[in-house]
């Protein structure tokens, strides 16, 4: 279940933590690394904050006092199916490392969402959300994660798709873009409790935060 969140405050501490860059290890052996997702992984020190990221909260949703071992074990496969796909980035377009945090992204996105044992203990961690966004003209909420951290990101998920963006320099609020996703400009900009969002060959949708619960 989505939680509410100021975005305004989720925005205002992704810029307060960013942290020059420093030496990180990932949360795996990089000695037995045995794909070329893991090698880039090792050699990166902003994915490398990723897999620690969700290695943690991966850890708290699974150790959460109202997890049950079927739900468990669903979450451990799950882990199991997304090292596979994570191996294959190899073959991407977009480049091996952009399909890796990609990949980072929009799996912490899934696992904040769908247990609430993962967000309980922000304040140690990169990620943020997920934020419900209302966008006039979209019949379903657009739902929003922001990763804080070398490299800065903002997942997005709506209906059946869903997309990573990357911040990139703004004059005002934060401005996530890319032209990766369906051959156009992909574009969320936020400030306070609004945001602009824009999809490839579509208009710019003005958005609120959504009150939930």
């Amino acid at each position: 279940m989505r939680y509410t969140l100021s975005l305004l405050a989720a925005i205002g501490l992704c810029i307060a933590g960013q942290v020059p860059a420093q030496t990180l290890a990932p949360s795996f052996d990089c000695s037995r690394s045995d794909s070329d997702a893991e090698d880039a992984i090792c050699q990166d020190t902003g994915l490398a904050e990723l897999d620690l990221e969700l290695s943690r909260i991966y850890h708290l949703a699974l150790t959460g006092p109202n997890m049950t071992e079927d739900r468990a074990e669903e979450l451990r496969q799950s882990e199991r199916d997304w090292i596979q796909d994570r191996r294959e980035c190899w073959r991407a377009s977009v480049g091996l490392e952009t399909c890796v945090a990609n990949a980072y992204a929009f799996r912490i996105h899934e696992i904040r969402e769908s247990y609430a044992e993962a967000r309980r203990d922000d304040a140690t961690g990169i990620s943020l959300g997920p934020v419900a966004l209302r966008c006039n003209g979209m019949d379903a909420l657009l739902s929003a994660v922001f990763l804080n951290g070398e490299r800065s990101l903002v997942s997005l998920t709506w209906f059946d798709r869903a997309m990573v963006l990357p911040r990139v320099p703004s004059g005002s609020g934060s401005k996530y873009e890319t032209d990766i996703w369906d051959g156009g400009t992909s574009m969320l900009w936020t400030q306070g409790d609004e945001a602009v969002f824009n999809e490839p060959g579509g208009p710019e949708l003005r958005c609120v935060v959504e009150e939930i619960g």
